[in-house]
């Protein structure tokens, strides 16, 4: 049982680790324990906020928490930070510049990592639909894991220090670095390493240019490399571009034979 629940708040001041997680009727944590340095509060569906006055902290844990709509930006002090799945977390602050572990994947509406978090070794975010970049600031990440991220285009390849690196399912992307030991990107269908075939396939369509009148030629060249173009071709997820490469392959299976 978490000892708020029990003790008077003149016994507690000397606290510097608090675990009241899981209390279904916790909705705020003193702010007279200014001597904390760890709290964890995950799973605590009526907590509001964490007290700004906790600038003592070095690591907080408040994953869960459905209420929790922001992060104090006087937590200077912070090195890990571990607020997943807050639905209504909408930004982390930029002053929490040491922080060396960020977790917070499934906030959907998290629009951008800071570019100020430059220690940051490990950054998880995956699952958060309005995130559209990773900073190139971020030189010391060792392991990212970004996947289910639909809005995520690309990876800066400044991040040469990455070991793992996790993107699946983030159908926009386009780059990633080439320095990570173990990369998982299933679902990538832009990333070049899963698209093999692609010279093989970019050769096929070419030959298709004799059936356009010389007039059009140059047009439908320059056509067949636009981005538009291969969505609609090689897409995995378009109807049309299945059945355009299904016919394309009985049509060039005849003109090979």
């Amino acid at each position: 049982m978490c000892r708020i629940c029990t003790d008077p708040i003149e016994q507690l001041l000397e606290l510097t680790r608090l675990n009241c997680s899981y209390c279904p009727a916790l909705t705020a944590i003193p702010p007279q324990l200014v001597k904390l340095q760890r709290l964890y509060c995950y799973g605590c569906p009526l907590l509001t906020s964490i007290p700004a006055e906790l600038v003592n902290l070095v690591e907080v844990y408040c994953y869960g928490c459905p209420r929790l709509a922001s992060i104090p930006t006087t937590l200077a002090s912070l090195t890990i930070l571990s607020c997943a799945n807050c639905p209504r977390l909408a930004s982390i602050p930029p002053t929490l510049v040491n922080l060396t572990k960020l977790g917070c994947s499934r906030c959907p509406l998290l629009l951008s990592i800071p570019l100020t978090l430059v220690r940051l070794t490990k950054l998880y975010c995956s699952g958060c639909p309005l995130l559209v970049s990773i900073p190139d600031t971020l030189v010391n990440l060792t392991k990212l894991c970004c996947c289910d991220c639909p809005r995520l285009a690309s990876i800066p390849s400044t991040l040469v220090n990455l070991v793992e690196l996790l993107c699946s399912n983030c159908p926009l992307l386009v780059s990633i670095p080439p320095v990570a030991i173990w990369t998982v990107c299933e679902g990538c269908p832009w990333l070049p390493q899963n698209v093999a075939d692609y010279p093989v396939h970019l050769s096929s369509l070419l030959r298709l240019q004799r059936w356009f009148r010389g007039g059009r030629k140059q047009t439908f060249r320059r056509w067949i490399r636009t981005r538009a173009f291969n969505e609609f071709i090689f897409h995995p997820d378009r109807i049309g571009g299945k059945l355009v490469k299904r016919q394309m392959e009985v049509e060039l299976g005849q003109m090979r034979g």
